[in-house]
């Protein structure tokens, strides 16, 4: 009979940067019986009161402003759209490309927030009757920009590892998105609960990376090994 598997999370201070590789032996995913790591994002504190953007173009098909979704925490400080990564302590592993969309849907991008491992295809749609653009930017550096009539489908492969911030550049300012460039096969975005859930995990030493667009990065160490999941929360202290 299969032992039961479980995950014991020590906390071991800061990691070093989000998705920074080293010089190790790379594993595939799959070499050590897999864990089970979930667990709540929390923003606890003093929240900012709900907001609205201003619509400079377009306002007859979006309206003349839009909710601000850059911060979206629920009445007990679960916090939505924040991106969780595993990241291997001492190893790399290996990572599949997968094939991803980021559409133009009702004068925002959608999904405002997503993770894909490094190599991947990403589709660029406009599910809207007007004009839109695709403007990614690596730190300093712009990727590509793009733009995109309602009949106009864009494909473009997310080599580099990092945080890619995109707008659109046809003076829709409200406009938002992340795509976050992964090293790492383990990774998940948090629900409207807060919650993430992280699969098929090896045993060993994890830094569990927690990035938000407002808040920032919070990591803690982990160690996966073998017995039932249990839930990790992660806080961030809201000022």
């Amino acid at each position: 009979m299969i032992a039961p598997l479980w995950v014991c999370l020590l906390i071991m201070g800061m990691s070093p940067a989000l998705l920074q590789a080293g010089e190790h032996e790379t594993f595939g995913p799959s070499d050590s019986m897999p864990g089970l790591v979930t667990g709540t994002v929390w923003a606890l504190g003093k929240h900012p009161s709900a907001s609205r953007l201003p619509v400079f173009k377009n306002a007859e098909y979006c309206g003349t402003s839009l909710p601000d979704r850059s911060l979206l925490v629920d009445h007990e400080g679960r916090l939505q759209a924040a991106a969780v990564i595993l990241e291997p302590v001492g190893r790399r592993v290996a990572v599949s490309p997968e094939r991803a969309v980021l559409d133009n849907r009702r004068c925002a991008f959608t999904p405002r927030v997503q993770i894909v491992p490094a190599g991947s295809a990403v589709v660029l749609k406009n599910s809207d009757p007007i004009l839109h653009a695709v403007h990614a930017r690596l730190g300093k550096e712009t990727l590509f920009n793009v733009g995109l009539p309602s009949w106009r489908q864009v494909t473009q492969v997310f080599r580099k590892p990092g945080i890619v911030a995109v707008d659109c550049d046809v003076l829709h300012t409200w406009m938002r998105a992340s795509v976050i460039v992964t090293l790492s096969p383990y990774f998940a975005v948090t629900d409207e609960r807060g919650h993430f859930q992280i699969a098929s995990v090896p045993a060993g030493f994890y830094d569990l990376v927690v990035w938000h667009e407002v808040l920032g990065k919070n990591t803690k160490r982990i160690r996966v090994s073998t017995a039932e999941a249990s839930v990790t929360d992660i806080t961030y202290a809201m000022r």
